[in-house]
C-alpha cells in the first residue's frame, strides 16, 4: 500500500502492515541487479523502517528497540559507502568548473573506489539481507498494540523535539556534523508527517513538504562539503591551478544552502514540542484511529 495509516486502519495493523512492507521492499531491492538505484531505495526503506520505529519509542522496551535500531542503523551503514560515491560523483558533475583539473582527480579517485567497493557488493547485499531477514521475523514481537493516538503523538512529539534541539546547536555552531545531525532530525520528523498524513487536516502537509525540503537543503550542504574535502585531500597531495576558485565556488553554495536551511528550520519549529503534542493528540484523536 504505502507508507501512510490509512483511515479505518487500526494502528497495530497498519503499522505491522507498513514496517513488514518496508522489510520486503529492501529485501526486494536487494535482490536486484542494478546496484545504484536498488541499493539507495534499500537505504531509503531502511530509513523509513528507523523512523517508524522512533515514531513508536515510547511502547517499545528498551532492549528490544536498541536491538532492532543497532540492526537496521547497522544494514543502512553496510550499503551506504557507494551511495555516497554514486551523490559525491553526482554534485561534482552538477559544479561549473567541476570537469576542471582538480574536478578531474577527484572524479577519477571516486570512479576507482567505486569500482572497488562494487566488487564488494554481492557479498555485502546476503549480508544485509539476513540481517534484514532477522528483524522481519521479529516484528511479530514488537508492542505494536500497544500503541495509541496519545503515544504515537508522544513519539513524534519526541521526534520533533529532537530536531528543535537539533536546530539550535546547528545555530550556534553550523559545522558539519551539526548540520549533517540535524538533517537526520528533520527526516525523521518528514517521515513521521508522512505516516499521519492521511488522519490530520491539509495543512500540516504544508509542513511535511518543508521538511522534505529542509532535508534536501542539507542533504545538498552534506554532499558538497564531502567534495570539498576530497578535493582539499586531493589537493595536498597534487596541487591544481584551479582547486581554490573550484574550493570557493563549493563554499558559496554551501552558504547560500544553510541559509536555506535555517529558514526553513524555524518556520518547521516554531512551536514549542508541548503544544506541538497537544496539537497532534487532538487531530490523532479525532482522526477514528485505534
Amino acid at each position: 500500500m504505502s507508507y501512510r495509516i490509512e483511515k479505518g486502519e487500526s494502528l497495530a495493523a497498519a503499522l505491522g502492515r507498513i514496517a513488514a512492507e518496508e522489510m520486503d521492499l529492501a529485501l526486494t531491492e536487494l535482490r536486484r541487479r542494478d546496484r545504484g538505484k536498488a541499493v539507495h531505495s534499500a537505504r531509503k526503506a531502511i530509513k523509513r523502517l528507523r523512523a517508524l520505529m522512533g515514531s513508536l519509542r515510547v511502547v517499545f522496551p528498551k532492549k528490544l528497540f536498541q536491538t532492532e535500531n543497532r540492526r537496521l542503523a547497522e544494514a543502512g551503514r553496510t550499503i551506504s559507502p557507494l551511495r555516497d560515491i554514486h551523490v559525491q560523483l553526482r554534485t561534482l558533475g552538477k559544479l561549473r568548473d567541476g570537469r576542471g583539473r582538480a574536478g578531474g582527480k577527484i572524479r577519477r579517485d571516486l570512479l576507482r573506489r567505486q569500482e572497488n567497493f562494487a566488487r564488494k557488493i554481492p557479498a555485502l547485499r546476503r549480508t544485509v539481507r539476513r540481517m534484514l531477514g532477522d528483524s522481519r521475523g521479529t516484528i511479530g514481537s514488537w508492542p505494536l498494540d500497544k500503541t495509541t493516538p496519545m503515544t504515537l503523538a508522544a513519539g513524534l512529539k519526541r521526534i520533533y523535539k529532537q530536531g528543535r534541539s537539533a536546530l539550535k546547536t546547528a545555530c550556534k555552531n553550523p559545522s558539519p556534523e551539526n548540520l549533517h545531525e540535524w538533517r537526520k532530525k528533520a527526516k525523521a520528523l518528514g517521515y513521521g508527517f508522512e505516516l499521519i498524513a492521511c488522519l490530520v487536516p491539509k495543512k500540516i502537509a504544508r509542513t511535511m513538504r518543508l521538511c522534505q525540503t529542509l532535508g534536501d537543503a542539507l542533504g545538498d550542504d552534506h554532499d558538497l562539503f564531502m567534495v570539498l574535502q576530497a578535493l582539499a585531500r586531493e589537493n595536498q597531495s597534487q596541487p591544481a591551478r584551479d582547486y581554490a576558485g573550484l574550493a570557493r565556488r563549493i563554499s558559496a553554495k554551501r552558504a547560500k544552502l544553510q541559509k536555506q536551511a535555517f529558514k526553513l528550520g524555524k518556520m518547521v519549529y516554531s512551536e514549542k514540542p508541548r503544544a506541538f503534542a497537544k496539537r497532534l493528540d487532538r487531530h490523532l484523536g479525532g482522526a477514528g484511529t485505534k
